[in-house]
């Protein structure tokens, strides 16, 4: 087990060196001109001369050959020589520590900062809305099972039918429309639109204002991963309920909510385990979509303003991040299956 755990995390290193590659080419390739094109033209004029925008694309290190700046943000600047040595700086690479500094979110500020300030806003709504998932989903997704065509059951699969099939941003919307405006318009108690926190007001900044504007972006993030939860547990469920060694703990006379809880329940988990794993790496890098929709100050509302402005520093590194979490969360998973399943072993 241990001989087989440290050849996989030898594995995932290659698979993340290979995944700063992809990203860096892709983010080349979707702007080749650089994120300096915008300054080119603008309404039939330059808004900076030539050797201006050459002189920012020197000071952005971004007037180098593809390979060299991609050497250069992985491994840093400081071991250049040569031919090359023109270029040398302070960078110190993304495998050292160093992750740039914004170019037009927070001009000069080192991208770390922009996600440390970030990133407890994230982990406050995606591990609120997970929770609240995995207590709802699993509960409901078994008794779905048990109950197999039941009144219930029914109501479980069109739910999840539902769940799924909604898009987040468009339910977001509908949610602010509803309990933000309406209910304010009709003199009911409402809720804020969007943000962490009110800039104003007598409670503003207050655990009651955050709970407040935690409430909906966490229902609407929650009830898309419920819905897909759910099912994911029912059917496992209902394939470990026709077993035969479940038919034996029913005929040996145990108690039906020990032959579901002991012997079905633990091995339906397996496929569960492989979601929830991935969605918890999920809980450090944000909910685009749901974040963007209620304005929620997290990593994912971060990593779309930087997208939109072609702020690649950033851009590139929460996109390293994410790619670290799913290895990570990969790892764990193959862990996991040898807890949940003491047959399953690995050599």
């Amino acid at each position: 087990m241990t001989t087989y755990m440290i050849r996989r995390a030898l594995q995932m290193i290659l698979v993340l060196l290979l995944s700063t590659i992809f990203i860096y080419a892709l983010l080349n390739l979707a702007n080749p001109d650089g994120p300096l094109s915008g300054l080119k033209l603008a309404t039939g004029k330059q808004r900076m001369s030539d050797n201006d925008i050459a002189n920012m694309a020197r000071i952005l290190g971004i007037d180098k050959p593809f390979t060299l700046r991609y050497v250069t943000w992985l491994l840093g600047d400081d071991w250049l020589f040569g031919p090359w040595a023109k270029y040398k700086g302070t960078s110190k690479g993304l495998l050292r520590g160093d992750w740039g500094t914004s170019w037009a979110l927070a001009k000069g500020q080192p991208v770390i900062m922009l996600f440390e300030s970030r990133i407890w806003n994230t982990i406050l709504l995606m591990g609120t809305s997970t929770l609240l998932s995995v207590l709802i989903a699993v509960p409901v997704g078994v008794y779905s099972a048990v109950k197999q065509y039941s009144k219930l059951d029914y109501f479980v699969t069109s739910f999840t039918f539902f769940g799924i099939a909604m898009p987040v941003f468009w339910f977001g919307l509908l949610m602010i429309i509803l309990f933000a405006y309406k209910f304010r318009e009709w003199g009911l108690p409402y809720l804020p639109p969007g943000d962490v926190v009110s800039l104003r007001g007598p409670d503003a900044g207050s655990l009651l204002d955050r709970i407040k504007h935690l409430i909906m972006p966490t229902i609407a993030l929650s009830l898309l991963n419920m819905a897909g939860w759910t099912r994911y547990t029912r059917s496992a469920m209902l394939e470990v309920l026709r077993q035969d060694y479940v038919r034996t703990a029913r005929a040996k006379g145990l108690i039906e909510r020990i032959v579901i809880t002991k012997h079905a329940l633990r091995n339906g988990l397996i496929p569960l385990v492989t979601i929830i794993v991935f969605s918890i790496a999920g809980i450090f890098s944000g909910a685009i979509m749901t974040e963007t929709v209620f304005n929620w100050k997290g990593l994912g509302r971060l990593y779309y303003e930087g997208l939109m402005r072609d702020d690649w520093p950033l851009t590139m590194a929460y996109l390293f991040i994410q790619a670290v979490l799913v290895v990570v969360a990969s790892l764990t998973i193959e862990f996991l299956y040898t807890v949940v399943d003491p047959r399953i072993r690995y050599s």
